[in-house]
């Protein structure tokens, strides 16, 4: 086997893998959103028929409708939803970026001892279960939580904030 096969082959598989395991389920949901819902079981026809060679992928193609697309441009329900999530999106986008270019330029600029401490601090929530953070988020940030109970306790605010069920929440919650 030659080296320039062995590259070939190198470089092939990771390709498949994806092509596999990625592409073709990404099409098969394609195709199954621009399928015309039928009434059975499951809810919408044939994805590809393989068998019948060329003549299936003309009926694949063919059978393609945009259709449900339209609905959805349609129903304002969905056009604000996603509005509303391109503008979640957006904000904690900003907010990252915000956050995370001058802690990264304090770490880059540290020594070196400090430095290994602050990828520390960085890396260790990850260790923990993100449903773990979830809920340490919703002690902090409750009426009666860590957080109200710090402001009240040092005067900042004469009554608890109401943080919880909040965009503010939201945002954290992404943005941690």
């Amino acid at each position: 086997m030659g080296p320039g096969l062995r590259r070939f082959i190198l470089i092939f598989i990771p390709y498949l893998w994806l092509l596999l395991f990625f592409l073709a389920p990404f099409l098969i949901v394609l195709k199954i959103s621009l399928s015309d819902t039928v009434i059975a079981q499951p809810p919408y026809s044939p994805v590809l028929d393989l068998s019948r060679g060329i003549a299936g992928l003309r009926e694949f193609f063919s059978g393609l409708d945009f259709e449900s697309f339209v609905w959805l441009t349609e129903d304002s329900l969905y056009t604000n939803a996603f509005l509303s999530s391109l503008k979640i999106a957006s904000i904690s986008t900003i907010l990252a970026l915000l956050v995370a270019f001058p802690l990264a330029y304090g770490m880059a600029r540290s020594s070196e001892r400090w430095r290994s401490i602050f990828v520390m601090l960085v890396i260790l929530p990850f260790w923990t279960s993100f449903l773990i953070r979830v809920y340490a988020w919703i002690g902090i940030l409750r009426s009666e939580g860590f957080l109200n109970q710090f402001l009240l306790w040092s005067g900042v605010i004469s009554e608890p904030l109401q943080i919880m069920n909040t965009p503010v929440a939201v945002y954290i919650g992404i943005v941690y």
